[in-house]
């Protein structure tokens, strides 16, 4: 049997010691793993952002979200529009929607990061004498990027807006 106070009895004190110690730092180095695992998976509110959208896709989304029915096109320096020109109950309002069309698309182009040419081009369906129904070049207009930078499309008259363009062709039915 063994007392208190015996030489045994402070191997057994040294050995809780050690054990303390041992839990001690184990508990320590748990916490430096989950530290570096925070700052290296970084904040979950973070990873959950989207990447950044293509500025080319950023114009054509918000094309298509103004001017409905149009398809975006790009190729290097240009981006083209087609868009449908509404019929209206008259000629005159046939004209104010192809006019507000094209207004709306400088107004995307502006806001976004293209500096390219662009061209529209308007269309409008069309019924052949043998019924068959197909599409005629209603509108073309092309705007250089200078040009582009000119127009203020808050402020760009309506009858004005064709007139800017570098090129154009203006159907008969878009005229009055």
């Amino acid at each position: 049997m063994t007392h208190r106070g015996t030489p045994q009895a402070a191997e057994h004190r040294d050995r809780k010691g050690r054990g303390l110690i041992a839990v001690i730092a184990l508990i320590v180095v748990l916490i430096v793993v989950a530290i570096l695992v925070f700052l290296f998976t970084g904040n979950t509110e973070e990873s959950e952002q989207p990447a950044a959208e293509d500025p080319q896709t950023a114009l054509a989304d918000a094309i298509e979200a103004q001017v409905s029915g149009s398809t975006v096109e790009f190729t290097p320096g240009l981006v083209a529009v087609e868009f449908q020109v509404r019929q209206g109950a008259s000629p005159s309002a046939m004209i104010l929607s192809a006019q507000d069309d094209t207004i709306a698309v400088l107004r995307a182009v502006k806001g976004s990061e293209w500096e390219g040419t662009v061209e529209m081009t308007g269309l409008m369906a069309s019924v052949e004498p043998v019924d068959e129904e197909t599409e005629q070049e209603m509108l073309r207009v092309v705007y250089l990027p200078e040009t582009v930078a000119q127009i203020d499309p808050d402020a760009v008259a309506r009858d004005d807006v064709w007139e800017m363009a570098d090129e154009r062709f203006v159907g008969l039915a878009l005229t009055e």
